[in-house]
């Protein structure tokens, strides 16, 4: 199949919203590089990421007590 005949796809960048077509941006699914970039910075400092669900018999995330036991010492 020959991509460059292809019919551009409708999409929304995940980053700023914004609509644009597949064939307007060399970064899908982001509409430039700026977003790219944005979108990367976010991973780095893991303000997002892959869910972890931890393994079987361990304790939901939803469910664990946040705070830290206190250290008698």
């Amino acid at each position: 199949m020959d991509v460059s005949k292809m019919k551009p796809i409708p999409m929304t960048c995940p980053t700023c919203g914004r609509k644009f077509l597949s064939d307007e941006t060399p970064t899908p699914p982001f509409c430039s590089s700026r977003c790219q970039l944005i979108d990367l910075g976010r991973w780095f400092n893991e303000e997002i990421g892959v869910p972890f669900e931890g393994e079987p018999g361990d304790t939901p995330v939803e469910y664990r007590d946040e705070t830290l036991p206190e250290h008698d010492g």
